[in-house]
């Protein structure tokens, strides 16, 4: 093998690909000098010669070229100064310096006209600028013919990294929902990195030419840019649709051949080569690609209140996502107040047309159940801010596709303190929400107060305060985590000491012989979550020594969620596989039952039961009230009997309307 090579264009596709493969190759006192334009002007023959003479070059690999075959139409000059002038300077120092020169040249010197795999003797007729300038330049190389030397054409080059079909592809494809691609050309792809490598191997095999030789170089087989389109998204798992489409259809300022396959018998015969299939390549070559790094997610939301509004505002400025749609049942005309208007939609179908993972942030069970129902139909996974939903129908939905709850909000939290705990070796004994203030019937006056100052709903921190949230979040933990609780409508232990407050939860728990959901009740303590755990025996002195306390019992603490700026990280999770976070289980054993907070009239309505004036949530066991009706389904419910302060709702005392989410819930029911 030659011992100093010289490799022009290195930062090209097919010279990065020689650098790659001699970094990780042993090739014994062998020197590589790999250059690109402004190390080595080619265009400027004394300045080759200096280098070769300097370097004492024996074999110059020709990898540079004016590629752009479009803009070579008005471009002109540079096309000719690098693709025929520049191989002249070149040919003509290999010649002077008796030294190998490897040129490398394109399929685009045919017109295309022929239906058989193109050979080396087959008459060239270039349709383009582009073309015509390579084309000078072999001819140049063969009239000047240095010895030992060869031109290998090739076609559709392509790598992981560099502006070529395959890359252009992938971005595209995942900013789009579907693209048209030219199908009445047909021509080979080549991966790069097999030409370098057969290049190489031509190197190291020795080139005893007496005159110029012309070989044909692609990967096996043959296929339309449709068709290599299609593969790409296949193998990349990009569910891009690809429009068939004629040349006509896509007209461009160069002609481009349209039928290139080469015919390569001449350089497998004579250098002993082993062409991949170009599929087989290409799937190489993707896996070299990190998708999610190239891949921009289309993120659609639904809702557009408080916790919708700051998500859109986060995905914004995130640069693995793509704001796509969020839905809204309101009307889009009226709503500039809005972060972003533009995406707005009211069509489900809009919504589950254009994304790729949607975030559920309704707030109301019955609206999340229909349009998750669809959704999950439609192969898209949903990420949720919504445990009403699931605390209702979410069980249904457990084995029908991937819906999981959200860190970020208090449930998401403790599932991940549990994941955590549980990956440290400690047992879950307690799962505790830490609220810091409850009137279980507040007057509306106070309501619209504490609204207006939280920027939130009424019917949002009507539920906070009344415990219905809290109720129905700690039974979302206890479903989806395999707990259970204390007592119906839960303990609600007053305590301004997480560890205090904890054990007497922790009690409970190890009265029943499973983990206890609950929460305590504190102005002083910090907003958030906290576990208590236990661990074995022989961990207390390490635990104790990291300031965890004395044990038996442990304290593992996340003192505040951050709801909307936390959902990124499901998303991820879920984007990267790694599957539910939470959600309420395939046989739950809890629910939250409608509570009325005052007496009930034959005739009374109730527009939403979750933040009202009328009921409000409490934790129940399923078994000793299966017809209680979840307060997350009551909506627009009119009441048939009267009922007293503190009754549960049952079935027999309201007319619901017909919804999916009913018909669902009824069936979770009838299974128990």
């Amino acid at each position: 093998m030659s011992k100093n090579i010289l490799i022009t264009g290195s930062n090209g596709q097919l010279g990065s690909e020689i650098q790659y493969l001699v970094s990780n190759n042993v090739y014994n006192e062998v020197n590589f000098y790999f250059t690109d334009k402004d190390e080595l002007d080619i265009t400027k023959i004394d300045d080759i010669r200096a280098f070769v003479s300097s370097k004492a070059i024996d074999t110059i690999v020709n990898c540079a070229a004016y590629t752009a075959v479009d803009n070579a139409e008005d471009d002109k000059e540079l096309a000719y100064a690098i693709n025929r002038d520049a191989t002249k300077n070149l040919a003509t120092v290999a010649k002077d310096s008796s030294i190998s020169l490897i040129h490398v040249s394109t399929d685009y010197v045919f017109d295309g006209t022929n239906h058989t795999p193109l050979k080396e003797s087959d008459t060239p007729n270039p349709q383009g600028v582009y073309a015509d300038s390579k084309l000078q330049g072999e001819k140049e190389l063969i009239d000047i013919n240095p010895k030992n030397s060869i031109i290998i054409r090739t076609s559709w080059v392509y790598n992981s990294n560099g502006a070529n079909f395959v890359n252009t592809m992938l971005r595209v494809g995942i900013e789009k929902d579907e693209l048209n691609v030219v199908c009445d050309q047909i021509g080979a792809p080549t991966y790069a990195r097999d030409l370098a490598r057969a290049i190489l191997t031509i190197i190291e095999s020795g080139i005893e030419k007496s005159s110029v030789e012309v070989y044909h170089y692609s990967n096996e087989g043959n296929c339309s840019w449709y068709d290599f389109a299609q593969a790409i998204f296949e193998l990349s798992n990009i569910a891009c649709i690809v429009n068939p489409i004629n040349t006509e259809d896509y007209p461009t300022k160069a002609k481009r051949p349209a039928y290139s396959v080469l015919n390569k018998d001449k350089i497998k015969k004579e250098f002993n080569l082993n062409i991949p299939y170009w599929r087989d390549s290409l799937r190489g070559c993707i896996s070299l690609i990190d998708i999610k790094d190239v891949k921009k997610y289309k993120i659609g939301v639904i809702g557009s209140g408080f916790i919708a509004s700051g998500l859109v505002n986060l995905l914004e400025q995130h640069p693995d996502y793509i704001l796509q749609k969020v839905l809204t049942r309101s009307d889009i005309s009226k709503r500039e107040d809005f972060v972003r208007s533009d995406v707005l939609t009211n069509s489900l179908d809009d919504l589950i047309d254009s994304c790729d993972l949607i975030v559920e942030c309704s707030g109301d069970a019955i609206y999340a159940t229909d349009t998750i129902d669809k959704i999950l139909k439609a192969d898209i996974p949903v990420v949720t801010m919504n445990s009403e939903f699931h605390v209702t129908t979410g069980s249904y939905f457990a084995d029908k596709g991937l819906v999981t709850e959200a860190e970020g909000d208090q449930p998401g939290v403790e599932a991940i303190l549990h994941e955590e705990a549980l990956s440290m070796g400690f047992e879950p004994v307690a799962y505790v929400n830490i609220k810091g203030f409850l009137n279980e019937n507040p007057t509306r006056e106070d309501m619209e107060y504490w609204g207006a100052k939280s920027n939130l709903s009424l019917e949002m921190v009507t539920s906070f305060t009344d415990g219905t949230k809290v109720e129905i979040e700690q039974v979302l933990v206890a479903n989806g985590l395999g707990a259970s609780i204390a007592k119906e409508g839960l303990l609600k232990i007053e305590s301004d000491d997480m560890l205090q407050g904890g054990l007497e939860i922790a009690k409970y728990a190890d009265k029943l012989g499973c983990p206890v959901s609950d929460y305590v009740l504190s102005p002083k303590l910090p907003a958030g979550v906290f576990l208590i755990v236990k661990h074995k025996e022989e961990q207390q002195d390490s635990l104790k020594y990291y300031k965890l306390g004395d044990g038996p019992y442990y304290v593992l603490e996340r003192t505040y969620h951050l709801c909307h700026l936390e959902i990124v990280k499901t998303i991820k999770r879920v984007l990267s596989g790694g599957g539910v976070l939470l959600n309420n289980g395939s046989k739950p054993q809890l629910s939250v039952a409608a509570i009325a907070k005052h007496d009930i009239k034959v005739g009374d309505r109730v527009k939403k039961g979750i933040g009202s004036f009328d009921v409000r949530g409490e934790a129940v066991y399923m078994k000793n009230h299966l017809n209680h009706v979840p307060i997350g389904l009551l909506s627009d419910a009119t009441f048939i009997r009267d009922l007293k302060e503190g009754e549960i709702v049952t079935f027999n005392d309201v007319s619901l309307p017909e919804s999916i989410a009913l018909d669902i819930w009824h069936k979770i029911a009838n299974s128990k």
